[in-house]
């Protein structure tokens, strides 16, 4: 009897891992690739920066392959109206705010009339941590005047969601929400998860809050919950850079079986 139960046990997790596997994959098949960038700098100082050569070149591709870049409303839309995403559409997505998306993404984005949503951290505006200088308010306004582009929430300082109590979860959500809100007089809809932590209950809170749709990094699965409350996005740093982006164009082409390093957090400083 020992025996058997161990093996059901072992049978049990087999299925329950290969079950998530199946809701991973099924999770992928229905998003188009979605791009998380940082920072766009001249010279990179961290592993998830990308230099303003390659985003130009990663733009470029897209511009001449035939993709179709999405606002948020747009990739809003398709899923509250239940209906597929345009043929070879993708969502570029800049996290955290940085002062250099602003400076050198947008032009670049604007140049091609590519759209692109950008998640704020209301504590980081105008602040500058580890060579690092974000946004400032009037920057955020004059991107989200710009119908190409949506100011989404990012929550309000960036903590590991999963490592705070529920109360505090929710007033990362709806704080961040409001003041994002009330900056650009807009409505928020969107938001992103700080390092990609999420579980059931922050998935809860986020619908809690309002928010129509969350991101994450990795698929850790849908603990019960809707898909479009995790959805997994291509981590850009400058590992899918080089040799003609062809690292960057398989992930693209291939995003529907594209492995799991391509979600993993890139965060480290580089020697310079």
């Amino acid at each position: 009897m020992k025996k058997f139960l161990i093996g059901l046990v072992i049978l049990l997790s087999i299925w329950t891992i290969k079950s998530v596997e199946a809701a991973v994959e099924e999770n992928r098949a229905y998003f188009p690739p979605v791009l998380m960038y940082h920072d766009i700098k001249l010279m990179p100082v961290n592993s998830f920066d990308v230099t303003i050569k390659d985003f130009r070149q990663q733009l470029q591709w897209l511009k001449s392959a035939g993709y179709k870049t999405l606002s948020m409303e747009e990739f809003i839309a398709c899923i509250q109206e239940n209906r597929e995403f345009p043929q070879k559409s993708i969502l570029i997505t800049f996290d955290d705010g940085y002062e250099g998306a602003y400076l050198y993404a947008v032009p670049e984005l604007k140049s091609r009339d590519m759209k692109a949503t950008f998640f704020i951290n209301p504590w980081y505006i105008g602040k500058i941590a580890k060579n690092y200088p974000y946004m400032k308010e009037e920057q955020i306004k004059d991107i989200a005047d710009n119908p190409l582009f949506s100011i989404e929430s990012h929550t309000t300082k960036h903590f590991h969601l999963d490592k705070l109590d529920s109360e505090k979860q929710l007033s990362e959500f709806v704080e961040s929400k409001e003041y994002i809100e009330n900056l650009i007089s807009h409505q928020v809809q969107a938001v992103s998860y700080p390092f990609g932590d999420y579980n059931a209950e922050v998935i809860d809170n986020a619908k809690k809050a309002g928010y129509e749709v969350a991101f994450a990094i990795q698929d850790r699965g849908l603990f019960g919950g809707a898909a479009r409350f995790s959805i997994p996005r291509i981590y850009m740093c400058l590992e899918l850079c080089g040799n003609n982006q062809q690292l960057f164009k398989k992930y693209i082409k291939d995003y529907k079986k594209m492995p799991a390093e391509a979600f993993i957090e890139r965060w480290r400083p580089l020697n310079n």
